[in-house]
């Protein structure tokens, strides 16, 4: 009786220390995951609070590379009696695809796994540097996300693992709450280099817009000023010839001036339909399209066709789509080289659909989004950026050689500010 007694004693005290452990390994990672942290801070301080809570030796972090074909090393946490030098050495050079080797193995099955005795037999490819440190249990944490399992966790330990049912459960929910933390932080970082961009490509087109109304002064005053200077010159003509009663020279000057007069009120014209087009206020999307599809061929020397059988929008839609289009075919008649283009339009299911579409010399859009190649990635990132800001998407698909393609989608409830009044 008196055996039986201090047996259960003693197992009531291990499983009153396994409980305390899985307390305060629980209390440490949940301490983690609610700090907004960097995935790599993230990460640095969930292996330290599993190294004390579960008095491990060594614990390492795997992480799913771009793509999920591979596993490759973050970071690790090392008691200080371990050397751990070297492992992370190894680690830094190492690649683990899904079932490669123990670790791989772990990561291709996404759940958490013991495995008491590291041996040479057991798959481990690392064998040799593991027992080297002393390394002899190892237990894998599989970082479970909601659609994959985003990397693993290494906790070893230089004896056996002594690990319960119920913390060996407790270490796999620590494996999705990670995985929750990733993803957050994942989203956190994708916001932020959104945010970035946004930020470069709204201050470039407010360069733009100001290069623009450069531009347009520089028209005034080299085409629009000059032509009416000459006017104003020729109808002085007209004046003086008139005091000195000169007939002949009064129809001179008058002949002269009418079409020095139309060529201003014609480029007056231009001026005022790149700046709002009349047509599009008037008459809609369809006949904006289709003047900027012949003022494009007539420069460029292409044959296009045009399908839009779309009606009357908000003037904010109608807007956007049109200086989406405007964009994509000046991109067409400046760096196409193409002999013919396409340019689609439709509803569908809540949403305007354009399309425009080259059989001209292609591009590399990797290379054209480039911000080092400024006026052709500010373009497409303009585009791109005012079609997002209201809810929609835009794809440009485009290879050397092969002409290009250049896809949106707005909203027809879009209703915001996307600069393209």
């Amino acid at each position: 009786m008196a055996a039986a007694g201090m047996a259960g004693r003693r197992a009531a005290g291990r499983g009153h220390a396994a409980g305390a452990r899985r307390l305060a390994l629980q209390t440490a990672v949940a301490d983690v995951l609610a700090e907004e942290l960097t995935l790599e801070d993230t990460t640095r301080r969930v292996l330290g609070a599993l190294g004390e809570a579960l008095d491990l030796a060594l614990a390492a972090a795997w992480r799913a590379a771009p793509g999920g074909h591979e596993l490759r090393f973050v970071d690790q946490w090392a008691r200080p009696d371990i050397d751990a030098g070297r492992f992370r050495e190894e680690s830094l050079q190492a690649v683990f695809r899904p079932g490669e080797g123990m670790l791989g193995a772990a990561w291709d099955a996404g759940r958490p796994r013991v495995v008491d005795e590291i041996s040479d037999h057991g798959g481990f490819l690392r064998a040799n540097l593991l027992r080297s440190l002393g390394l002899r249990c190892v237990v894998f944490v599989p970082i479970v996300m909601p659609q994959r399992t985003a990397g693993v966790i290494e906790c070893f330990t230089d004896g056996a693992a002594g690990l319960d049912a119920g913390t060996l459960e407790l270490i796999g929910h620590i494996g999705r709450q990670i995985g929750v933390a990733y993803e957050r932080a994942e989203r956190l970082t994708q916001l932020e280099e959104s945010e970035g961009r946004r930020r470069r490509v709204m201050s470039a087109m407010l360069r733009a817009e100001e290069d623009a109304r450069a531009q347009l002064a520089s028209d005034l005053h080299d085409d629009t000023i000059q032509v009416m200077t000459a006017t104003l010159l020729s109808l002085e003509r007209v004046s003086a010839a008139c005091r000195a009663g000169d007939l002949p020279r009064i129809g001179q000057a008058a002949e002269a001036a009418i079409p020095t007069l139309r060529s201003a009120i014609e480029r007056a014209r231009h001026l005022m339909f790149e700046l709002r087009p009349e047509v599009l206020a008037e008459q809609g999307l369809r006949q904006a399209a289709q003047l900027l599809l012949e003022d494009a061929a007539e420069q460029a020397g292409f044959h296009f066709r045009l399908e839009a059988p779309v009606g009357r929008y908000s003037r904010s839609i109608e807007n956007l789509c049109y200086r989406t289009l405007q964009e994509a075919i000046s991109n067409v008649r400046r760096h196409s080289r193409a002999e013919r283009v396409e340019v689609h339009l439709r509803e569908h299911d809540g949403l305007l659909e354009g399309e425009v579409r080259d059989d001209g010399v292609g591009f590399d859009p990797g290379a054209a989004l480039d911000r080092r190649r400024m006026r052709l990635h500010l373009g497409l990132e303009a585009m791109r950026e005012r079609v997002g800001v209201a809810g929609g998407e835009l794809a440009i698909d485009a290879h050397p050689g092969k002409g290009s393609r250049v896809a949106f989608s707005i909203p027809l409830t879009a209703a915001a500010d996307t600069g393209a009044a």
